[in-house]
């Protein structure tokens, strides 16, 4: 996952060497003028302290804790749902492979990351006597699960660090020809990094174990898949993007009919 660091100093030599011992660890700075300038996922910040080097590494360290509380988090929210350790993990690392596929500049990287970690962090207000229930779901019990989206929506855009992850937590379940959740949106009118998370979200949860089925879908079954809904339920123009090199995943082989988001 991509870091982001703020610096503090109207010293050129001093921003240009803090970027590139940033960028030699997969890291990004941003110039910034003061807090009030503070851009959303910042949580380290370094000031001309003469070597750019010293003053990097101990913003990465601390850049590296805050990544670690991040996971946790995640960790913790797939445990309620009995998913293997670590599944919102290897849906932050295709969606590393997507963006990078896709060309997408640091910054929206960065965001699509993070994003990619938090989608369903809305879920942590449904009770597991919903999100857990094993036989068939009320109008009304679908009706709150399909509202999750807009549920993490709302927690990420109270929070500096991830409130620009918020429009890609709400609109990752829409679908491009309108018959996603929670609000029917369609097309373009979806951002584009929320179109692209829809792919990768779908993708991860085709290929990973679930509680609710048996087995699940090789690569080559669900990029299949992914490809027979171009124009449905995926924008067409970003499908080509899903066939990044696979991520590994414990299990059985299942069809992509038999598999529901």
């Amino acid at each position: 996952m991509l870091k982001r660091i703020a610096v503090l100093s109207e010293n050129e030599q001093f921003h240009r060497e803090a970027a590139a011992v940033a960028a030699a660890a997969g890291a990004q700075t941003v110039p910034v003028s003061g807090a009030s300038d503070m851009p959303a996922g910042v949580s380290a910040i370094v000031a001309d302290a003469g070597k750019a080097a010293a003053a990097i590494e101990g913003a990465l360290a601390l850049e590296d804790w805050n990544a670690e509380i991040l996971v946790l988090l995640t960790d913790a929210l797939d445990c309620r749902e009995d998913f293997l350790p670590g599944s919102s993990r290897r849906v932050m690392d295709h969606a590393t492979r997507f963006a990078q596929a896709a060309s997408l500049d640091p910054e929206d990287q960065f965001t699509l990351e993070r994003a990619a970690l938090v989608r369903d962090i809305g879920k942590i207000r449904v009770g597991n006597e919903i999100l857990l229930k094993k036989g068939l779901l009320t109008y009304d019990e679908w009706r709150l699960i399909h509202h999750h989206p807009r549920l993490g929506a709302d927690i990420v855009a109270k929070t500096t660090t991830l409130q620009d992850t918020a429009d890609i937590v709400a609109m990752h379940h829409e679908s491009w020809d309108g018959d996603g959740y929670p609000d029917g949106i369609e097309g373009e009118a979806i951002p584009r990094m929320a179109r692209m998370m829809k792919i990768i979200d779908v993708y991860c949860a085709m290929t990973s174990p679930r509680h609710y089925r048996q087995g699940h879908a090789t690569h080559g079954e669900a990029t299949e898949f992914l490809r027979s809904e171009q124009g449905k339920h995926f924008d067409p123009d970003l499908v080509m993007y899903s066939s990044t090199p696979k991520l590994d995943t414990p299990g059985h082989s299942r069809r992509p009919s038999e598999i529901k988001e």
